[in-house]
């Protein structure tokens, strides 16, 4: 018997901070008053928005406080965004 496991890959991984800015968006709340509210530098913030900083522990426990979505949920998709890229990279 052949045990074989599928595993959908996406063509394209997002960085979370996509996610984080559309249920800002969602949400109608800035990034000036968002950084305030989980106690982080807007200059952070605005990095994990772009894309340019990953979300780390520390950031996705207080995302998990303020949007009510588990820590695990972010890091999970820094992992994963992580990870395609640098099979991107090795490509």
């Amino acid at each position: 018997m052949i045990n074989r496991e599928y595993k959908y890959i996406p063509p394209v991984f997002y960085p979370p901070g996509e996610t984080l800015s559309e249920r800002l968006e969602e949400l109608g709340i800035s990034s000036e008053t968002f950084a305030a509210q989980v106690n982080l530098p807007e200059e952070v913030v605005i990095s994990v928005l772009k894309g340019d900083a990953p979300i780390t522990p520390e950031i996705a426990e207080k995302l998990e406080k303020a949007l009510k979505l588990p820590a695990c949920f972010w890091l999970n998709m820094q992992k994963d965004y992580d990870e395609f890229q640098k099979k991107k990279n090795n490509q």
